[in-house]
């Protein structure tokens, strides 16, 4: 309490000085204890398990799942896993807590890379968040926040 009384014994400046350094420092608290991790950082040191099934595959060809963050979005995954013809298409990533998008393709003609059209893919595709659209997709259009293990990330192929 003394403190106080010696801060409003302060000058006028000395006073000033004080509050904007209190506010600051309440700014600062604040600011911690609100942030959450910016689009594409997995700042989160906890690890999670997301994992789920392919609907829709023939079960004669290989079918790839990939697990993407912002930085590599449609360019470079994070993980992906061939799950061979004739198995369950069940999938499994261990992965810190963040935002991901989770993609799968069918691979009709062995080729191991999902073929393109002038209209989108050639072969059955899609996302565990569905993309509906006439052009390619972003990554805030199918990631998801993931911060619990998860074992409903399904991913329905359409043709």
């Amino acid at each position: 309490m003394s403190d106080l009384r010696f801060v409003w014994r302060a000058s006028h400046w000395d006073r000033l000085r004080f509050a904007v350094w209190l506010c600051a420092r309440f700014a600062a608290v604040v600011a911690v204890l609100t942030s959450a991790p910016l689009e594409g950082q997995n700042a989160s040191a906890s690890t999670v398990i997301l994992s789920g099934c392919v609907i829709g595959t023939l079960g004669n060809h290989a079918v790839y799942v990939a697990l993407w963050d912002a930085n590599g979005f449609l360019t470079r995954p994070v993980q992906q896993l061939r799950i061979v013809p004739g198995s369950a298409p069940k999938f499994q990533f261990r992965i810190p807590s963040g935002r991901w998008a989770l993609s799968a393709f069918e691979d009709m003609n062995g080729n191991g890379v999902p073929d393109m059209g002038a209209f989108g893919p050639k072969e059955p595709s899609g996302f565990w968040h569905a993309f509906h659209g006439w052009r390619k997709p972003r990554f805030n259009d199918v990631a998801v926040w993931v911060d619990r293990d998860t074992s409903g990330a399904d991913i329905r192929l359409s043709r």
